[in-house]
This record gives C-alpha cells, structure tokens and sequence, in this order.
C-alpha cells in the first residue's frame, strides 16, 4: 500500500456510497468503511509528522552541541590572546 492508500480507499469508498440512498445500509456501511480507512490515513499521516519532528528535534541538538563546541573555541582563542598582550 502507498502512502495515500488509505485516504484513496476512503474515497473511493464514499463515491460508492453517494450511488445509494442516504441512510440505506449499503451507503451506511460504505461510510462508516470509509471513516474507518480516514482514520489510518490521519494515523499514516501523524506518524510521518512525528518522525519529522524527531529529525528536527535531532538536528536542534546537533546544533546545540556545536554552537557549545564554538563558544568554547572562541574563549580558548581569547584567553590566549589577553595571555599574549600581557
């Protein structure tokens, strides 16, 4: 199944039910078929949205560690440069 598999099946679902009466059984069931496929496509979709928060969240810390890294170069660097001038 693709990605958009589910939210496909949801709506191919619901353009079968539109070919029966409302509130027959058959256009009921294809409906309530379709909110069930709805759901695994927003929960398909929460997942991936998730993931990439994680990925943000991991790049943030990266550049955390790094900025950390530099600031500590920089008052090495300008440590020994008032050592020098003295």
């Amino acid at each position: 199944m693709t990605d958009s598999a589910p939210g496909q099946k949801a709506c191919e679902l619901l353009a079968q039910a539109s070919r029966h009466p409302v509130a027959s059984p058959q256009h009921n069931a294809l409906v309530a078929e379709a909110a069930v496929w709805a759901q695994l496509e927003h929960a398909a979709t929460m997942d991936r949205h998730a993931a990439v928060v994680v990925d943000i969240e991991s790049a943030l810390a990266s550049l955390a560690d790094f900025v950390q890294k530099l600031r500590s170069e920089v008052a090495g660097l300008t440590e020994r440069m008032k050592l020098r001038q003295k």
